[in-house]
């Protein structure tokens, strides 16, 4: 009976602890506004404040330009990471998920998919399907702090 309790109180201070791991669909995305970790607020916050634009290249992170397509490449900066078109000179920016910036792209050999892997306290790996950007897969538990690399296996 007090093992049930335990269970029961459980469940109420922690909703998501009833909610049973399951495999997604091949073809399953994750709904635009999904959010894995709830970020902590900081003295300026996220709300108050609006995006204008990204200057710089970080040149010296490894491995950090790739092709996703034959004239588009993606890069990280800081917390966000960006795509150029190479021949209209066009970019696009995105915003990392996680708190602490963006520690590693990667492309699948396919181009099909591409990783992000974010820095901060117990980051995740965010898949994405090019060219839709619809987030595809999250990853979680491979480490505590930080990813500085991350690739796909050559065959994919």
């Amino acid at each position: 009976m007090q093992k049930n309790q335990s269970k029961l109180q459980a469940k109420e201070e922690n909703p998501a602890a009833e909610e049973v791991a399951r495999k997604m669909a091949e073809d399953e995305y994750y709904a635009d506004n999904y959010i894995e970790k709830k970020l902590p607020d900081s003295h300026i916050s996220r709300r108050n404040a609006s995006f204008y634009g990204v200057c710089g290249f970080q040149s010296l992170k490894r491995y950090n330009i790739h092709f996703l397509a034959d004239n588009l490449i993606i890069y990280a900066l800081g917390n966000k990471y960006q795509t150029f078109n190479l021949d209209t000179k066009a970019t696009e920016t995105f915003h990392g998920r996680d708190e602490d910036g963006v520690g590693s792209i990667a492309v699948h050999p396919s181009r099909e998919f591409f990783a992000v892997a974010e820095k901060g306290a117990n980051p995740l790996i965010y898949v994405y399907s090019y060219p839709s950007m619809k987030l595809y897969r999250i990853l979680k538990g491979g480490t505590e702090m930080s990813y500085i690399h991350c690739e796909f296996s050559s065959s994919g």
